[in-house]
């Protein structure tokens, strides 16, 4: 599939269209957007210059007035980014639109009448209703970004995996990964490697005698970014050998039971309900497949959540927390057992009715010993698993 443009007029007037009915749904006729995921989302453009988490200020901030007559779009930055603005204004898909853009200066009015900035309370979800959800639903230049993101991202990371050999040091590995995603255009927001002495890290971070040794499972974990779309992706190789019976059937347990718990992703579930689910279906997986423990797997980890061009994580669900998911947001969950520190990962996508589409990772390649391969709600789902790089041209 060939890279889609960041960003098309179909999607840009979408994109608009749901702004203005969050905006003005909430009792405002203009809302502030200055985080560089927002401003990704809106423009199509990059905009930060120091490596930013996607939440965070950028250097290039707006507001989008909605009137009679339609809405309109500010730019504000600090000075010496004004010729670069400019730049995009000259050039944005707003034209194409006939959306007027103008430049403001260097800061916008937070008591402009109307106006939904941060310092008002109730902002953040303001900002996540309108942002969150994938404008255009599952069709559209925006759909098209997710699915070719999460296919080629995937397919850099098996590329990556069978690469690995004994003894590469932390630093190496991450230089592949991140040649290899730069080479098809895309970021990485994260990167984390479970390699040496790292088994039951569950965020491991790589220090100088961080290797790769025979007979380990090692750790991929990213946060891919093509723009204002984002794939979490966890990938497992087993260095030198193929994966053991045991790490198989854990393994297999761990599919299970996050395939169980991604199924209650739907439409207005809270993350109460969700965070409680997780107890009870790792217990049935454990009793069923006979994995005494393995139940304890349950909150070892984070129970994952929403994820969009906000951040990797929208939020991660919490325990008596009442937000709801949204319909057409994004979400990843990604247990660890506690068995074998394994870590399962998938991504999704909430829809208005039943149950959410679970992306297959793998419409690039039919080869069996890459993927899982299950039924899932009546059609064939294909899913990560253990790899081996024995054999593999390295």
């Amino acid at each position: 599939m060939q890279r889609p443009a960041s960003i098309d007029a179909g999607e840009f007037c979408a994109k608009l269209e749901q702004l203005k009915t969050v905006t003005q749904s909430n009792g405002f006729t203009a809302i502030y957007l200055g985080s560089e995921g927002a401003m990704r989302w809106l423009t199509g453009y990059r905009h930060q210059v120091v490596d930013i988490h996607p939440g965070a200020t950028t250097t290039v901030q707006s507001v989008i007035r909605f009137t009679d007559s339609g809405p309109s779009i500010s730019f504000f930055s600090d000075p010496w980014e004004k010729a670069r603005v400019l730049h995009i204004m000259e050039h944005g898909i707003w034209n194409t639109c006939g959306v007027p853009v103008m430049y403001g200066g260097s800061s916008y009015d937070p008591n402009e009448p109307d106006l939904a900035h941060p310092a008002l309370p109730g902002y953040g979800e303001i900002e996540r209703a309108a942002i969150s959800p994938l404008a255009q639903g599952t069709e559209g230049n925006q759909w098209d970004k997710l699915q070719w993101l999460i296919a080629t991202s995937r397919q850099v990371l098996i590329r990556t995996a069978r690469k690995l050999r004994a003894g590469m040091n932390g630093w190496q590995v991450r230089r592949m990964l991140i040649d290899a995603y730069h080479e098809q255009h895309v970021e990485l927001n994260l990167v984390m490697l479970g390699l040496s002495g790292m088994k039951d890290h569950l965020h491991p971070v790589i220090e100088d005698d961080s290797v790769v040794e025979e007979g380990a499972v090692v750790k991929l974990v990213v946060g891919a970014r093509y723009y204002d779309m984002f794939h979490s992706a966890s990938q497992l190789v087993k260095i030198g050998s193929e994966p053991s019976e045991r790490e198989r059937q854990v393994h297999q347990a761990l599919v299970e039971a996050t395939l169980a718990y991604a199924d209650l992703f739907r439409n207005g579930a809270t993350e109460r309900e969700l965070h409680a689910s997780l107890q009870p279906i790792f217990a049935h997986v454990a009793h069923t497949r006979n994995l005494p423990g393995f139940e304890q797997s349950a909150y070892l980890h984070h129970p994952g959540g929403p994820l969009s061009p906000l951040g990797n994580r929208d939020f991660v669900i919490a325990r008596d927390g009442a937000r709801r998911l949204l319909p057409y947001a994004q979400f990843s969950v990604n247990p660890v057992d506690c068995l074998e520190f394994l870590k399962f990962e998938l991504q999704g996508v909430v829809l208005p009715e039943g149950e959410p589409i679970i992306f297959d990772e793998f419409s690039w390649t039919d080869d069996p010993s890459l993927q899982e391969n299950i039924e899932w709600h009546g059609r064939a789902l294909s899913l990560p698993t253990i790899i081996s790089n024995e054999g593999a041209d390295r």
